[in-house]
């Protein structure tokens, strides 16, 4: 493998949501392999082969072994291969490394063995699990990360920790950990080599006082600056010890490339609405994938931080656009976390969020969090329409529903501390620099305005708004100073420069204009200010003005509304901040429209004061209610009851356990096993084509079919011909359209199950559904024997939707007179017969088997997803109460059953697997526990049958060569 094949494969490991793809094609390369050399292929349990699969694919994420692991001595003709690699061929290279896989999956069997209580998917619930696995791919990314040598992760790290830093937080039960970008401690280096720790005050600071109310928190972030590896052990305890922090160790480059290179050059304009240009103005690419590796790496190293701090119980609290991909990786290795996620600047719309050429993987790297919380609505919509549009998944005003995982999205617009105010305007200093403004401005309204210098506050547009009110109000001529307080920031970087010279430009000629000797009319202060002096400005100020072009707050407005008790002043708004949809008593404005602008500040300046007294108390209320402290708590509560409710919901719908499956069926004569194709054993699409079953669903499915005691029935709402295509050539039954017609396992003959075929209604439905999908791009018409399916997966997902709706209702009136039904699905519609379903071809399925079969059902399998599967579900209880209940059933004297929902949204399933992976891995494991010289012998018997069905694929391909 080259070092670029290592790279990527790397990538893909790291940051992609799931691996389950790598997991099954290792699986099935060790599969042929055994099968190949006449090797018995082990039987084993689901959550051994996952965990060792997914410790190979993620063993490269950094989490070491400890010494004593004794995994590692496995591994070291791994690395002794890596090394030899370039003096093998690849093919022998290749043989030797699935040759050790599959000496590593036994050894790791073996281990797990004695984990009677596990269950598929139970390898992410657990640290130590995780951490015990080494691979070649480690290293790769150990190297990428500059790990430093004596800093290991071992699988008692938070033991380990306790013991560094005195605290035992085991005793403490579960506690908030916090993880932002930066950590609220200044840390910095005199020349002395003396560390200085100065903590900040910033606004996320005093929020979080709040939450120290309800449970205590540990601070995860990176200091600010790069520390000597000698020196980190010594940083790290004094951050534990004294300020409740945890230290994320990042070098100076990493983080130049990091957050310099990606967060603020890449996703901060973008999420400001300012597109990605594809060259900088010295030629390079502006979306390098240096930077994305860089922030990749970073991403990592903060889940390697909090899973050292973690303990069972714990929340985390993820914060901003620097840790979008934090959520996937820390999910990836402990399944039952509670996390939750907060975007502090606005999130897009899906036109230009689509831009981002890595926007996939930063959306599934959020969605594993448990909620998700936005300022505005405006925002969480914007979220919701992309992950509908570009991932393709299922959203509500509630969530998102991906791989089985509910991300709830809230709404929490965050404020500021109003005591830091009134204690400031309480200063005797703060009053007498007061009085001394007020000296200073006597006879003249003051404007305010307070931001930094970026692009994105509308700088410009505001001088300009001033510059038309002096033009057209000559009025305010020298009676109006604009105090324009503008914090340098980023002066680094191209772009800010050119604005700051503009700015300086325009103040220049307007002062110019309009100024005189003992007068301008704007003040321009191109620096911070004290905070003291700050709370005077806004004291003094007449009328604040926000002029964003785009913000995700704004807390600037927040902060005057509080210093104007006593003057009552004016704000005036933004429609592009966030803040506007909270302060409804400000005057909101368009900023882009200069001339609504101007028009805005001389109605703010016009203002009586008994309408500057209502509107300012209807701000005063708001902001001292809806405050920081509350924003924090508002959001910790509603986290909390998110994680409650999806922990009740899955004690009442449990993870499959297949170690408990395969006991129940192990004493049974007869066991069925009914599995829905599309949506359990492959995800749907709109054309049949598409969803052929591959390699690893003909193998799973003929290993089942495989023990005399198995009788499997696919069913599909494909058409009896194209399942007879699929899967005619092995011994397994059929029921296609849902339910009209159903192939018996063993008989080469269909039977019709549908009563009527008249198909009269046809010539007056179809030309509906051939309006709707001609005024619907990407919809497709699906015409089978009995039935009629619409599909609109292909359309766009909201537009698709409306068109569905409106069909569905002209469908049902038509139907209403006619022996035909409208059932609607996934992503489609469909016209069938009426009295045909799932449930009650199943039924006849049980009757055929024991009146012309004599057969009884012991045992019934039952794998379903859509909302098709509900009555399948309740029949098979149904069945089940049945046989148990009444020993003259003709059905049978006593049978189990077992239903299972792939993914949670399922009511009348048993239990559920996460997604179509889980369900494959699950029947693979199921069917590993059929007799190995049976299922040898019928692999033999099916492998021309299989290379049949796959053999026109490959002449195709070779046509094309």
């Amino acid at each position: 493998m080259s070092e670029k094949e290592e790279y990527y494969f790397y990538r893909k490991d790291n940051y992609s949501t799931s691996s389950a793809d790598i997991e099954y094609a290792s699986e099935n390369e060790v599969e042929e392999q055994s099968t190949q050399e006449n090797l018995p292929v082990r039987p084993r349990d689901d959550t051994s082969f996952k965990s060792s699969s997914r410790e190979r694919s993620e063993g490269s994420d950094g989490l070491s072994s400890s010494p004593e692991s004794p995994v590692t001595t496995e591994n070291r003709p791994f690395q002794e291969l890596q090394k030899q690699k370039g003096e093998m061929s690849p093919k022998a290279a290749q043989e030797e490394i699935l040759a050790q896989i599959q000496r590593l999956q036994l050894k790791l069997t073996e281990l797990r063995e004695v984990d009677s209580t596990s269950s598929i998917g139970s390898h992410q619930s657990h640290l130590q699990t995780t951490s015990s696995s080494h691979s070649s791919h480690q290293r790769a990314l150990e190297s990428s990360l500059g790990r430093e040598a004596n800093f290991q992760v071992h699988s008692s790290m938070t033991r380990s920790n306790i013991g560094e830093t005195g605290h035992d937080d085991s005793k403490l039960g579960p506690k908030l950990l916090v993880v932002s970008n930066r950590l609220p401690v200044t840390v910095t280096r005199d020349n002395n080599g003396t560390y200085h720790f100065n903590m900040s005050s910033g606004g996320l600071v005093s929020a979080l006082k709040g939450v120290k109310s309800l449970m205590s928190f540990i601070w995860i972030g990176w200091p600010g600056t790069e520390i000597d590896p000698n020196e980190r052990e010594y940083v790290r305890n004094k951050l534990r010890e004294d300020y409740s922090c945890f230290p994320v160790f990042i070098t100076d480059e990493q983080a130049n490339l990091y957050y310099n290179g990606f967060c603020n050059d890449v996703l901060w304009p973008l999420f400001h609405y300012v597109p990605v240009p594809i060259v900088s103005s010295d030629g390079e690419r502006k979306f390098d994938f240096k930077y994305w590796q860089a922030y990749s790496a970073a991403n990592y190293r903060f889940a390697e931080a909090v899973l050292q701090v973690y303990q069972e119980g714990d929340y985390i609290w993820v914060q901003d656009y620097h840790l979008l991909l934090l959520p996937s990786l820390l999910r990836r290795r402990l399944r039952d976390v509670k996390i939750g996620f907060f975007l502090h600047i606005p999130f897009p719309t899906s036109e230009v969020y689509r831009i981002l050429p890595v926007r996939k993987e930063l959306l599934q790297g959020v969605l594993a969090a448990d909620l998700i919380g936005f300022h505005t609505y405006d925002y969480a919509r914007h979220f919701l329409s992309v992950c509908t549009r570009i991932l393709g998944l299922d959203s509500s005003p509630k969530g998102v529903n991906y791989h089985s995982h509910f991300a709830h999205v809230g709404i929490f617009p965050i404020g500021i501390d109003p005591n830091t105010f009134h204690r400031a305007l309480e200063d005797s200093n703060v009053q007498q620099r007061i009085q001394e403004l007020h000296e200073k401005f006597i006879g003249k309204k003051v404007l305010l305005g307070v931001d930094r210098l970026d692009y994105i506050k509308g700088v410009p547009h505001k001088l300009l708004a001033l510059e038309w009110l002096l033009t057209k109000h000559s009025e305010w001529m020298h009676k109006v100073v604009l105090v324009q307080i503008a914090v340098p920031t980023r002066t680094e970087i191209e772009e800010y420069k050119k604005l700051s010279s503009q700015t300086n430009e325009l103040v220049g000629r307007i002062n110019g204009k309009f100024g005189t000797v003992d007068h301008s009319p704007i003040m321009f202060i191109n620096q911070s200010l004290a905070f003291e002096e700050l709370v005077a400005l806004y004291t003094v100020a007449d009328v604040a003005i926000v002029s964003s072009v785009r913000d995700g707050m704004n807390l600037v407005s927040y902060e005057y509304v509080m210093c104007q008790q006593a003057n009552k002043g004016v704000l005036i708004l933004s429609e592009f901040a966030g803040s506007a949809q909270s302060l409804s008593g400000a005057i909101r404005v368009n900023p882009w429209n200069i001339e609504e602008l101007a028009n805005a500040i001389h109605e703010a300046l016009s203002m009586p004061r008994r309408e500057r007294e209502i509107k300012h108390w209807k701000l005063y209320r708001y902001v001292t209610t809806h405050t920081a402290e509350y924003w924090a708590k508002s959001f910790f509560q509603e986290l909390d009851n998110v994680v409650k409710h999806r922990d009740e919901l899955r004690l009442s719908l449990p993870l499959l356990n297949v170690k408990s499956v395969t006991k129940r069926m192990s004493n049974a004569r007869i066991r069925l096993f009914l599995l829905e194709y599309e949506g359990s054993l492959c995800n749907s699409k709109s054309l049949a084509e598409l969803n052929s079953p591959t390699s690893t669903h003909i193998k799973i499915l003929t290993r089942l079919c495989s023990d005399p005691r198995n009788i499997v029935v696919i069913l599909s709402g494909r058409s009896k011909d194209i399942l007879e295509h699929w899967f005619g050539n092995y011994p397994m039954g059929l029921i296609a359209e849902n339910g009209c017609d159903l192939k018996i396992s063993g008989v080469a003959e269909w039977r019709c199950l549908v009563s009527s075929t008249e198909t009269e209604w046809r010539d007056e439905l179809l030309p509906v559904l051939q309006y709707f999908t001609e005024r619907t791009p990407g919809a497709y018409i699906e015409r089978k024997k009995h039935s009629i399916t619409w599909h609109f997966r292909d359309a766009d997902p909201e537009f698709g939707s409306w068109q569905a709706n409106e069909l569905q209702l002209h469908l049902t009136e038509l139907c209403s007179s006619l022996p035909i039904e409208v059932n609607s699905g996934p992503k489609y519609l469909e016209l069938r017969p009426k009295g045909v379903s799932r449930s009650s071809t199943v039924e006849r399925l049980f009757s055929i088997l024991y009146d012309e079969k004599r057969t009884s059902v012991d045992f019934c399998f039952c794998l379903g997803a859509d909302r098709c599967s509900e009555d399948l579900f309740a029949f098979i209880h149904h069945m089940k109460d049945k046989a148990n209940g009444d020993s003259s059933s003709s059905i049978s004297t006593k049978m189990d059953a077992i239903c299972c929902a792939v993914g949670l949204q399922s009511s009348n399933a048993d239990a559920y697997l996460q997604d179509v992976e889980a369900a494959l891995a699950a029947l693979r494991e199921l069917s590993s526990h059929t007799s190995a010289t049976i299922v040898d012998s019928h692999l033999r018997a099916h492998t021309n049958a299989l290379s049949h069905v796959h053999k026109p694929r490959r002449r195709s391909n070779a046509k094309t060569k």
